[in-house]
C-alpha cells in the first residue's frame, strides 16, 4: 500500500507541475507549494511530521478518491482532484 500511495503522489506531483515538495516559509505553519498545507498532517502539534503521520494524512486522502472497480486512481482523475483542492486554497 505504501509504494502505491509513493507512486500516486508522485503522479499528483509530476502533472501539477510541482517537481518534489518544495518547500515554503515557515510562517502560520509550513506549506507546499500549491497551497497545501502541512499543518493539518501534524496531528499532535509537536511541529513535524512523522512517517506515521504523513502516510495516515495520505491514505485518507486516498481512499476518499474515485476508484475504478479494480481499486485504482487514475492519473487524470487524480490530477482533477488536486486541482480542485489548490483551487479551494
Amino acid at each position: 500500500m505504501n509504494k502505491l500511495i509513493s507512486i500516486a503522489l508522485a503522479a499528483v506531483f509530476a502533472g501539477a507541475g510541482l517537481s518534489g515538495c518544495a518547500m515554503g516559509g515557515m510562517k502560520g505553519g509550513m506549506a507546499m507549494k500549491g497551497g497545501m498545507d502541512m499543518k493539518m498532517m501534524d496531528t499532535n502539534n509537536d511541529a513535524m511530521i512523522s512517517r506515521a503521520e504523513f502516510m495516515k494524512h495520505h491514505e485518507a486522502m486516498y481512499d476518499k478518491m474515485k476508484m475504478d472497480s479494480s481499486g485504482m486512481v487514475s492519473v487524470k482523475d487524480m490530477q482533477m482532484m488536486m486541482h480542485d483542492m489548490m483551487m479551494k486554497k
